[in-house]
């Protein structure tokens, strides 16, 4: 049993990962495929399983990692996909291949001959490997992974770019393997295929887990059968079919591909309105799966690669008050004529004139009055030339801004006068 937990792998700071905290499980008995695109992360899934790179995440093989393993060559089978499609040297032969290898992992050498007859290479085993086809080289990987007899399989894509005679042979090896009691992990690019090898499908996309579904619910969910049919009548055959209910879209060329009824059902239907048909065959079609919306998170700042968070405000908090201008900064005007520039009304002017008036009388009679009274003066525009100083009223203060709050001063009595005393003697 394979117990994989956490794997992630991040090749560069500031990249997306190329896996993201993939957890899943194998069982003894069953094909469990691994589905995805091209940098899906499915090879990086392997190469992490068996610690052939760093990264997060742990593997267990009957509950101990791969290094742990005390001979992981009879406990686990790996073949990976290379970027050379050859195994070996292309001057050695197949068998004298095997026999190096299997001594290597400390295993008789009839075990080479063994598998060269399950993988039918018994005919070819004196050939170079020079000569052999892309089939004949992946049943040699075969081969090399299954020579330490091990209860678990890795297989990085096996079917890719081979005949579908190879496929199907593969296929049937693969099922009889799991069948007898071993633990199978594939990879492939295909949803046919998947459904067609595995009994579990797991699928990726961009390194993170989409689906983890038995091999019925993958097929209803994920493919769609449909019959794809050519010939010289399709738009007669086309409204047929639409009549009895089916579903009919163009492909290419002149075919067009039916849903809803069956291949045997159509050929009837076209052999009793005499439509000639070139072509009646079934497919097999892919859905798309419906991915959930990826986690958007803000943009970096400078070249430290971090992200900044902004803090949100709090629902229940109160708001805080906006900041009041400063009008203390404001430039003085030069002369009368730039009293406008201020952004007082004409209406304002007025009542401030009005104001001086009042405020020049009430300074001719002063009044005591006790030190602890304030006394609110506006922040008014400086006066003109000439002029008192002008108190506007609550009007003018709202348009100039917000009133100060200053200390009124202290009226003092009036100094009392003594007289001088004079000198006697200057009389």
């Amino acid at each position: 049993m394979i117990q994989s937990t956490g794997l992630t792998k991040v090749y560069r700071r500031g990249r997306p990962p190329a896996l993201l905290d993939l957890s899943f499980d194998t069982r003894p008995g069953m094909v469990t495929a691994l589905l995805g695109a091209e940098e899906a992360g499915k090879t990086t899934a392997l190469r992490l399983m068996v610690e052939l790179e760093r990264g997060q995440g742990i593997t267990l093989f009957g509950g101990q990692t791969y290094r742990r393993l005390r001979r992981p060559e009879r406990e686990v089978g790996v073949l990976l996909a290379g970027g050379h499609p050859l195994v070996g040297h292309p001057g050695r032969r197949a068998r004298g291949h095997l026999r190096m290898l299997a001594g290597a992992v400390g295993v008789p050498g009839r075990r080479a001959d063994e598998l060269l007859e399950q993988t039918r290479l018994a005919g070819v085993a004196e050939h170079r490997l020079r000569s052999f086809s892309p089939g004949m080289h992946r049943r040699l990987a075969l081969a090399t992974a299954l020579l330490g007899d091990p209860h678990t399989l890795l297989l990085d894509c096996p079917t890719e770019d081979l005949s579908p005679r190879n496929v199907e042979w593969f296929h049937s090896f693969l099922r009889s393997y799991s069948v007898s009691g071993g633990t199978v992990l594939v990879t492939t690019r295909t949803p046919q295929e998947a459904a067609l090898l595995a009994d579990r499908v797991i699928t990726l996309d961009h390194g993170r887990l989409l689906a983890d579904q038995p091999v019925s619910e993958f097929r209803r969910t994920r493919l769609h059968p449909e019959v794809v049919v050519r010939g010289p009548q399709m738009a007669r055959l086309a409204d047929l079919l639409t009549e009895q209910g089916a579903q009919v879209r163009r492909d290419s060329g002149v075919g067009i591909a039916v849903s809803g009824a069956g291949r045997t059902e159509i050929g009837e239907l076209a052999y009793r309105h005499g439509i000639l048909l070139h072509e009646l065959a079934d497919r097999v079609v892919e859905q798309p799966l419906t991915r959930p919306p990826r986690p958007t998170l803000p943009g970096g700042s400078g070249r430290s690669g971090h992200v900044q968070l902004h803090p949100q405000p709090n629902p229940g908090s109160e708001p805080r008050p906006a900041p009041v201008p400063d009008l203390a900064q404001a430039p003085e005007p030069q002369s009368a004529a730039s009293a406008d520039t201020l952004g007082a009304a004409p209406a304002v002017a007025k009542a401030a004139a009005h104001a001086a008036t009042s405020t020049a009388t009430h300074a001719a009679t002063p009044t005591a009055t006790p030190a602890a009274e304030t006394l609110v003066l506006p922040r008014v525009a400086p006066p003109l030339t000439g002029a008192p100083p002008v108190h506007p009223p609550a009007q003018a203060s709202a348009v100039l801004g917000a009133p100060t709050v200053l200390p009124a001063p202290a009226v003092l009595p009036a100094p009392t006068v003594l007289p001088i005393p004079t000198d006697p003697r200057s009389e």
